[in-house]
């Protein structure tokens, strides 16, 4: 696969940027896909997926007939649940019928005889919602019961994923990322923003009060770059058809994590909470079992969740010199 270019659908997002730069590292060519207006350094092509329809899936399949590429990674989506109940009908058109269009590319490539690339389709641990059991890790064979519209939306294109592999055969592997975060991160989401304030606190160019929104919840975090091996992991060793949990099956609560961050800064501050930041609907823990990607890869985590934060409130310093 290797030998061949990887079509990267994000490839300006967090998590795409990450990706992009082991692939360079590594000596593979990128081809990256992403939405109008997406940040970053630009590389490859530049259009609107989720726009929906056959010429929007035609046009889709032309562009990777003529890439020759070795593998897809789907990455591209509105990434915020918050978000998504501000913009539901657009999360849904970004992370479902982006989705669509990619699998019915690939479709039409299959009926016309050409060689079909392996599909990696990024969903959410999200997805499991309110199904999410107290006493055990989430499996894959689980049931899923999603709180927010963006997980909604990943919960669909998940199915759509298997729906097209029985369907037509196609080679796609669904991943249920769970959290993950590292440079490079929106502050939209919890530990960029932690770092963020830390970093205007210790800049003297904000009051020394940090405001959080439920800090009570437990998550599996992993380290962007973890995330980024597991998904090359996956592409090179997973099973089509399959479904895999990318987490490392351990809990940490928000509060132990932004503790970690606090004794990280040695500043005083004082924590504050915020109606603002608080979700219409959360879910009090949610962890993953890796069993199926640690037996399928081999993959296993190679960094701290504390080194993790150290990096990201470094990065943080750095945007403020």
């Amino acid at each position: 696969m290797m030998d061949k270019s990887i079509l990267v659908t994000g490839a300006r997002g967090f998590v795409g940027r990450h990706l992009v730069a082991r692939l360079d590292r590594a000596g593979t060519a990128v081809v990256g896909l992403d939405l109008p207006g997406a940040a970053g350094d630009g590389i490859g092509h530049h259009r609107a997926l989720g726009r929906g329809g056959d010429q929007a899936a035609a046009e889709l399949a032309e562009l990777i007939a003529a890439g020759n590429h070795g593998a897809i990674v789907h990455l591209a989506g509105q990434s915020s649940a918050g978000a998504s109940f501000q913009d539901p009908a657009g999360t849904v058109r970004a992370n479902l019928l982006g989705t669509l269009e990619v699998l019915e590319a690939l479709r039409l490539l299959q009926s016309r005889g050409v060689a079909v690339p392996r599909l990696l389709v990024v969903g959410s641990s999200e997805e499991y919602g309110a199904a999410a059991l107290p006493d055990r890790p989430c499996r894959e064979d689980d049931p899923v019961l999603p709180v927010s519209p963006y997980a909604t939306s990943k919960a669909a294109a998940t199915q759509l994923c298997r729906q097209y592999h029985r369907a037509f055969d196609l080679p796609v592997i669904a991943v249920r990322a769970f959290n993950h975060t590292g440079p490079g991160q929106d502050e939209r989401f919890v530990f960029p923003s932690f770092a963020a304030q830390i970093a205007a606190i210790e800049a003297g160019r904000s009051e020394p009060v940090l405001r959080t929104g439920d800090l009570t919840p437990a998550r599996d975090f992993l380290d962007v770059r973890d995330v980024v091996a597991a998904y090359l992991a996956l592409l090179d060793r997973g099973e089509t058809g399959h479904i895999y949990n990318v987490c490392s099956g351990s809990a940490l609560t928000i509060r132990e994590g932004l503790e970690i961050l606090l004794g990280l800064s040695g500043t005083t501050i004082e924590v504050v909470p915020d109606p603002a930041r608080m979700r219409p609907a959360e879910i009090p823990r949610l962890i993953g079992d890796p069993t199926a990607l640690h037996e399928a890869t081999g993959w296993r985590p190679r960094f701290s969740f504390e080194d993790t934060l150290r990096d990201l409130l470094e990065s943080a310093r750095e945007k403020l010199t």
